[in-house]
């Protein structure tokens, strides 16, 4: 019945039962033939006996020293699976119930053991245990699938998140883009028309200085004049393409000469600045009017965000990008080697950005400023221009905690 010879343990101290199940054995399992340990006393070997080294075992429950519902319990209990056949009494059918409880595969009885017997129950006895290994197998299989499965369904968001973020990128890029070349030729056709109007109320208020009144009003005018000019020099540095001057640089002095303009003023609103510039940082080929303008857009936003004092947190440390980053095809540098990149990180302790705000953040003229405060390009701007470095920014906040602006530029490793 067997490919191989069964390893089968016998454990009976009735010696003339134990040499009539052999003979049983040996007759109704065939060739080739079983090897059979037999132990006709267990209890002071129990701690020598290696359940694991049979295919099948087969005892009495009357073993003197231990009966075999302990001994059968013991073998479960070191996680040994075996099939397993309890010979039992006539009569004995609590002992049977308890026997399979405890794990038994089947039980018979000692008066009625016959050739037939035994290996029917050998045969039903190894069957289950087949099949019960097969379930595990396939348990087992059916866990690893789920665990790949699970993994293959991170995967997948992690993908799709990227794959999301790569597409708001190109479409906040591209609307950026096709916004700034509109604003470019409506400035200009707005500042000539502006000079004009400039020019005569100038002209007017040298001429009528003397009345008061209408000197108020010509200010006033003049005031807004100066605040259109403002917003309309923005919108073509926003809109600028291509005309950028870059130089070789070191960005933490640049963060620094930056944070020298807004520092008194900070401390007197109880900001404190805390610097933290890794000294492994590379040089950067930069803008760096543009990346100036970008780097005080950042900072006055986080002081407007801490009013009434807080913490803003600058630090700048040299990164090797991961898989998610992709260097700007539009970067004219003929630099080889681009291969690291600088990360600037500036957090605050200020009041956070609500989550249905996040997504207006980059859009020109958006703002949570009153209109007296900002004209909402300061992060349009700063976005364009950092863009335009071959670089990304984003923003990461939580309402009533704080802000974090990330901005990272690829920098040249050979020009350490």
């Amino acid at each position: 019945m067997n490919q191989k010879s069964l390893k089968i343990l016998i454990i009976e101290d009735d010696e003339d039962d134990a040499f009539y199940i052999k003979d049983i054995l040996k007759e109704g399992l065939g060739e080739p033939g079983p090897l059979i340990d037999h132990y006709s006393s267990i209890g002071s070997s129990l701690k020598q006996l290696n359940p694991f080294n049979y295919d099948l075992a087969m005892f009495d429950y009357r073993l003197g020293e231990i009966n075999g519902i302990e001994l059968l319990r013991n073998i479960r209990g070191q996680g040994c699976d075996i099939p397993i056949i309890l010979f039992t009494g006539q009569g004995d059918q609590e002992v049977a119930v308890e026997a399979m409880k405890a794990g038994a595969t089947d039980y018979l009885t000692k008066g009625k053991l016959s050739t037939e017997s035994v290996t029917q129950s050998i045969r039903y006895a190894l069957g289950l245990h087949k099949e019960a290994e097969l379930r595990k197998q396939a348990e087992e299989k059916l866990r690893k699938s789920h665990v790949d499965l699970t993994v293959a369904h991170r995967e997948l968001q992690t993908s799709m998140e990227k794959l999301k973020t790569a597409q708001n990128q190109i479409l906040r890029s591209e609307n950026l883009a096709g916004i700034g070349r509109m604003v470019a030729g409506v400035c200009h056709e707005i500042l000539n028309p502006l000079n004009i109007i400039s020019g005569h109320s100038q002209s007017l208020r040298m001429e009528r200085n003397k009345d008061g009144e209408l000197c108020h009003d010509l200010d006033s005018i003049m005031e807004e004049i100066q605040r259109i000019t403002k917003i309309i020099s923005s919108l073509l540095k926003f809109s600028r393409k291509g005309n950028m001057e870059l130089v070789k640089s070191d960005i933490r002095k640049e963060l620094d000469s930056v944070l020298s303009l807004v520092e008194k003023e900070m401390q007197m609103d109880g900001i404190q600045i805390i610097k933290n510039f890794h000294s492994d940082i590379l040089p950067v080929y930069i803008d760096t009017d543009g990346i100036r303008q970008v780097l005080l857009n950042i900072i006055n936003n986080a002081k407007f965000a801490m009013q009434g004092g807080g913490v803003l947190t600058v630090s700048a440390e040299a990164l090797t990008p991961d898989s998610s980053w992709s260097f700007s095809q539009d970067r004219d540098i003929s630099k080889p080697g681009l291969q690291k990149l600088i990360r600037l990180k500036f957090s605050d302790t200020g009041m956070g950005i609500r989550s249905e705000d996040m997504e207006k953040i980059f859009e020109p003229f958006f703002t949570t400023k009153p209109e007296e405060k900002g004209t909402g390009l300061g992060l349009s701007v700063s976005y364009s221009i950092i863009e335009k470095h071959g670089g990304r920014l984003e923003v990461e906040s939580q309402l009533g905690v704080g802000t974090t602006i990330i901005v990272d530029l690829p920098c040249n490793e050979l020009l350490k």
